[in-house]
């Protein structure tokens, strides 16, 4: 661990040099969710796998129009049962709680812009870590808010495996029980797309890419939208450390939110079956968060070390 201390401090201050926004951006990610791991292998039959995943991000952009303000913090918890049901299909669930707040990280991202002479975004204008979180219309958020779902059920399967080589594709549906204005939809969303990896040693290289279809929430409905979400992301892993870069597209037609986010991803692992992962969001920084964090716990694999241990 003494050896990995400097390297996971590089990383934290990665994650706020940059000036940044979110594929968290709740606005956006409230239409539909891509909670899927690709790194997740392909399961047995019958062998059962379980993931739990936490993550908090700061989110910080406005309209030129003053129509969308996003001054906020956001929380997920999701956690991930995936049981095979033969060697090339498993059956997975996920389960989501999601919220924001007003949160901790303004000064510190504001301090750190002013002593390198960053931008400040108009940080200034609103409060230190209080919500303000509103669409013009639609709904109007000053306080912390939290809601359970969505929750989602996929199949995944396998369709080339070669030596070192593995092709997939997964179809999911996700739905909730009630919907909340900006947090979540009421409406459920059809989810396609596939995977394709390599590994050869230590080193592994990826490229996912997912297609949410869904109609507009019933709070929506007044706001002209392209009814669907692309998620693509590439990545690298060398050994315990992982890079990527996240693409999102956003069902906006029009305005700031309307642009796709752009991420970096940096990622280590702490031990086996624990990740440290940050995002760090690229221009244009209107539709994902300024920076985002998360900690995945594989807990079925701490499981099988503590019984070895």
């Amino acid at each position: 661990m003494n050896t990995r201390l400097p390297v996971i401090s590089i990383l934290l201050l990665l994650s706020v040099a940059v000036p940044a926004a979110d594929p968290g951006f709740p606005l956006i990610q409230s239409l539909a969710s891509f909670p899927f791991d690709e790194e997740a292998p392909q399961l047995d039959r019958g062998q059962l796998t379980s993931t739990l995943t936490l993550s908090g991000g700061n989110v910080f952009m406005f309209s030129s129009d003053g129509s969308l303000v996003s001054d906020l913090e956001s929380l997920e918890v999701t956690l991930a049962l995936r049981v095979g049901i033969s060697r090339s299909l498993t059956l997975e669930m996920y389960s989501r709680w999601s919220g924001i707040h007003g949160g901790w990280m303004d000064g510190m991202i504001e301090n750190f812009h002013d002593a390198f002479g960053l931008p400040d975004n108009g940080r200034p204008f609103f409060t230190r870590d209080r919500v303000a979180y509103q669409l013009h219309g639609v709904f109007d958020r000053q306080r912390s808010a939290g809601v359970a779902g969505p929750f989602t059920v996929a199949l995944s399967s396998t369709l080339i495996r070669g030596r070192g080589f593995h092709l997939g594709a997964r179809l999911a549906m996700q739905a909730a029980l009630a919907g909340s204005p900006g947090l979540l939809s009421d409406r459920p969303a059809l989810i396609a797309g596939g995977w394709l990896e390599w590994r050869r040693g230590n080193l592994a290289l990826g490229l996912a890419g997912h297609m949410a279809f869904f109609d507009p929430p019933t709070w929506l409905e007044g706001i002209s939208i392209t009814p669907r979400i692309f998620l693509a992301e590439a990545w690298a892993r060398l050994g315990w450390f992982r890079a990527g870069m996240i693409r999102r597209s956003s069902p906006f037609r029009s305005g700031d939110h309307a642009h796709p986010g752009w991420q970096i991803l940096l990622g280590v692992r702490l031990l086996r079956g624990v990740e440290l992962r940050f995002q760090e969001d690229l221009a244009p920084f209107d539709s994902t968060p300024d920076v985002r964090f998360s900690i995945r716990f594989r807990l079925d694999q701490l499981a099988r070390r503590r019984k070895l241990g």
